[in-house]
């Protein structure tokens, strides 16, 4: 099954599929409308010489083209290769050569950026002749394992990896998940090129509901669509529901949240605080905990013996997926350690990188890198990282590939990174410093340094400048010390874990 059949699940052609509010005033687009619009982008590719299996990127914020192009790739047998806005110059140039790109679609924000590859602007007078042609009689057929998506994710070492999600990677996630959210108005904030929103996005298309989409979110803007639109089901990350929070007491008895009767919160631990402060927010909804990784997504679902979700919980394992938690040391399973998950959702693997495919893959189980428990009634439970990633707002970030960056400046001798609490993110970037000898340099030069050379959300909030970095009893970097270190310099309470 080709994923721009997913589009086909909905009956009703004549539906509005999508209200699309990067436009003013927002536009409605019917299931008949999206899917003319993919036949012709597809149809397009396959005129300009692009053959099966090709790469087409796409670097752009959140509008209703987007579908266009995450289905019409797939659509004529391509790839779709989402682009994140948020990278910096140099790591966008390393993607579009890792991917081999054949050729890049960009919105009218990025249409100075210069790619030696091909390039459509959407709006364009180009984008214009290809919108207007005929559309493809039929989409491509392909095999389950063919590549429909490859999306870049980073990694300890800091270098995106090119995930290879198959149409039947994302068909068996999109059915399997989407039985369960039958016509829901589903209200799409996150940025497209991140796997939650475009997921969220195929399962109202494909469960024959409809998705309001925001240009990018604000706690304003969310509501009003909320009010305005009925929203059924919305997902976030914790500290978009602390920016909503703020914004009622602001405007209070502006809103009306009634309709809402799902949310999903994910992409940065939850606690049960959080949870109570969301649940009070919408009181007439089921809020749960979510997860997913980049490389694999359907993994949890409800309990057979029909038993109540605790609060903060992942869910049971799903009745499709194996599940098992693996002690990173020993190999043993147990009830604690990384989540092994095997699945039709599972990725192909990294592109063009064997020694990290036989790291993360072991016979159809892919090891998520998250530790877990697994209590008494099979609930599962987020732990932390194996290694040392945290997420700062839903943003994941990778220690060494800061450090790297930052070792980079002439005057930085050595730089370590470390998460450190905060209530309104989930946790912030910090870093100790040992300057070069004899230099001069103040932590708003790293930090400066930091904004312009890696993404904004990675920059450290805090700097330290030390005359050494702790050593563990292994003679690595002590980095539970650093941890506390950070956590006294700034007088935070709790004790670290």
């Amino acid at each position: 099954m080709n994923i721009a059949e997913l589009l086909h699940q909905n009956p009703k052609p004549t539906d509005v599929a999508l209200i699309d509010r990067s436009k003013n005033p927002a536009l409605e687009v019917s299931v008949a409308e999206i899917t003319n619009q993919v036949h012709v982008f597809a149809q397009a590719m396959i005129d300009f010489g692009l053959t099966p299996g090709s790469r087409i990127g796409l670097l752009a914020g959140n509008l209703g083209e987007y579908y266009t192009v995450m289905f019409g790739a797939p659509a004529a047998g391509m790839v779709f290769v989402p682009l994140n806005t948020r990278l910096p110059e140099s790591t966008l140039q390393y993607i579009i050569q890792d991917a081999d790109l054949k050729l890049l679609i960009t919105d009218t924000e990025h249409a100075e950026f210069r790619a030696d590859v091909p390039k459509v602007v959407i709006g364009s007078e180009q984008w214009g002749q290809i919108m207007s042609s005929a559309p493809a009689p039929s989409i491509m057929n392909v095999k389950p394992d063919d590549v429909a998506v490859q999306i870049y994710t980073s990694g300890s070492t800091g270098k995106p990896k090119g995930v290879l999600l198959s149409h039947e990677n994302i068909t068996f996630t999109v059915l399997e998940y989407g039985a369960a959210l039958p016509g829901e108005v589903m209200l799409v904030s996150a940025p497209l090129y991140h796997k939650n929103a475009s997921m969220a996005s195929k399962l109202a298309f494909a469960s024959g509901g409809k998705v309001v989409l925001l240009p990018q979110f604000s706690a304003g803007e969310y509501l009003d669509a909320i009010t305005k639109h009925r929203v059924t089901m919305c997902s976030g990350v914790p500290t978009m529901y602390a920016l909503v929070t703020a914004e009622l007491q602001k405007t209070p008895n502006q809103h009306d949240l009634s309709s809402v009767q799902r949310v999903l919160i994910g992409s940065a631990p939850l606690t049960e605080a959080l949870f109570d402060d969301v649940q009070a927010l919408f009181p007439e909804a089921l809020v749960t905990n979510g997860y997913g990784t980049t490389e694999a997504v359907l993994e949890f679902g409800p309990h057979p013996e029909d038993l109540p979700r605790p609060k903060i919980s992942l869910g049971y394992e799903h009745s499709s997926v194996q599940l098992k938690l693996v002690d990173p040391d020993t190999g043993a399973e147990s009830n604690r350690g990384e989540l092994w998950v095997k699945s039709k959702g599972v990725m192909l693997g990294y592109h063009g990188l064997p020694e990290a495919n036989a790291e993360r893959l072991t016979d159809g189980w892919y090891h998520t890198g998250d530790l877990m428990h697994r209590d008494e009634d099979g609930w599962y439970f987020f732990v932390g990282r194996v290694d040392d990633m945290f997420v700062c707002a839903g943003e994941n970030i990778y220690p060494d590939a800061v450090e790297q960056m930052l070792e980079h400046h002439p005057s930085v001798h050595q730089a370590v990174v470390v998460p450190v609490r905060d209530e309104l993110k989930g946790q912030l970037p910090a870093v100790f410093i040992r300057s070069e000898a004899g230099v001069q340099i103040n932590a708003d030069d790293i930090k400066e340094y930091a904004l312009k050379n890696g993404p904004a959300y990675a920059h450290p909030r805090h700097v330290w400048f030390v005359d050494e970095i702790p050593l563990a009893s292994t003679a690595k970097i002590d980095r539970t010390q650093l941890i506390k270190n950070a956590e006294k310099l700034l007088n935070l309470d709790t004790e670290v874990q």
